[in-house]
């Protein structure tokens, strides 16, 4: 739970209400006495008056914000060698090798790097406790691919490629977007069915910056679609109901479905994705010699960034800010010290 601001203030002992006595007696005496008591409140109040001329928010509530330095935020999340704790910046480098082919363009790799950074400090700005600087790897969402990962996967390239994706997170180091003064919650994906889907139509508010960002020429890129085929029975014994059932899909405005409906089943587009091991939740059904057939188009959920259209656009001269700025309406970047 956050601690409570209040907590944190000193609290004013309560005035005696038993006379004085003894020593002061004469009106020197006195006059001393309140000048030490005014000095005693005075410094008694001063953190208090602090806090409410310079802290943030109201007294009662505790912020706990982005810190000007990032170098103090830690990472834990599993490597080739257990759990360790890493460095932010450590993580964000290996978290991009994991996360986009390390071949794209440079200026891909570094809105890719600043999307994951921002999870990072919006995981920080959510942590539980303000005393604790660590952060989860399953909070952010996103694995780490250690050195050793790195060379495995890029073999006789890996200097090339690990040069690159080293370059693309020093360049954007500290950099994290917000919207309206908020950190974002900045989602990401390799290959949309065409358009990327508007985030109010699938989370409601709050997601006005995920906005539908025309991708027509992802239609071009190996593997845009793709077809799972599985007889009838498995197909309704995977749904968990007995027999053929009339399916319902209600689809979102790129086409992605939001729903699947049928007697006794109400389950989400991206859990009937997962079920199937879809590539995308922008799929059709349909059913042919006592076989069910399962296409999808696109690789990912379709939400926010759209790694294959990005890199097209940086081919051709887009900088990683004007990326953002496409994928992720009316953010403003901001940099940590």
């Amino acid at each position: 739970m956050p601690m409570d601001r209040n907590s944190l203030l000193p609290k004013a002992r309560p005035a005696s209400r038993r006379p004085l006595q003894g020593a002061f007696r004469s009106t020197a005496g006195r006059q001393r006495l309140l000048d030490l008591c005014a000095v005693l409140l005075f410094l008694l109040l001063l953190p208090y008056a602090c806090s409410l001329l310079f802290g943030k928010g109201d007294v009662g509530e505790e912020t706990l914000a982005v810190p000007r330095d990032e170098s103090s935020i830690m990472v834990a999340c599993d490597t080739g060698i257990g759990v360790s704790r890493l460095p932010l910046e450590t993580y964000v480098e290996g978290a991009l090798a994991a996360s986009i082919p390390a071949d794209c363009e440079e200026e891909t790799l570094k809105a890719q790097a600043i999307i994951l950074r921002t999870l990072c400090m919006r995981a920080y700005e959510n942590r539980q406790s303000i005393d604790d600087n660590t952060v989860y790897a399953r909070d952010i969402g996103q694995e780490y691919l250690d050195m050793r990962s790195r060379e495995a996967l890029w073999e006789d390239s890996y200097e090339e490629k690990q040069a690159k994706i080293a370059s693309a997170a020093a360049q954007t180091k500290g950099m994290y977007m917000t919207w309206e003064g908020q950190i974002i919650e900045p989602a990401y994906f390799w290959l949309s069915a065409g358009k990327t889907r508007n985030g109010k139509e699938v989370f409601g508010e709050g997601y006005d910056y995920l906005t539908s960002v025309d991708c027509s020429h992802d239609i071009e890129a190996s593997g845009y679609s793709s077809t799972v085929t599985l007889k009838e029975k498995d197909f309704w014994a995977a749904m968990g109901v007995d027999g053929s059932e009339k399916i319902t899909l209600t689809r979102d405005s790129a086409g992605y479905v939001l729903w699947v409906e049928a007697a006794g089943i109400h389950m989400s587009g991206e859990k009937f994705r997962s079920l199937f091991s879809l590539q995308s939740a922008c799929f059709t059904i349909s059913e042919n010699g006592g076989n069910v057939t399962l296409e999808s188009k696109g690789v990912g959920h379709g939400l926010g960034f759209c790694q294959f259209e990005a890199n097209r656009r940086a081919v051709q001269g887009e900088d990683f800010l004007a990326l953002l700025h496409v994928f992720f309406e009316g953010v403003e970047i901001q940099k940590t010290e």
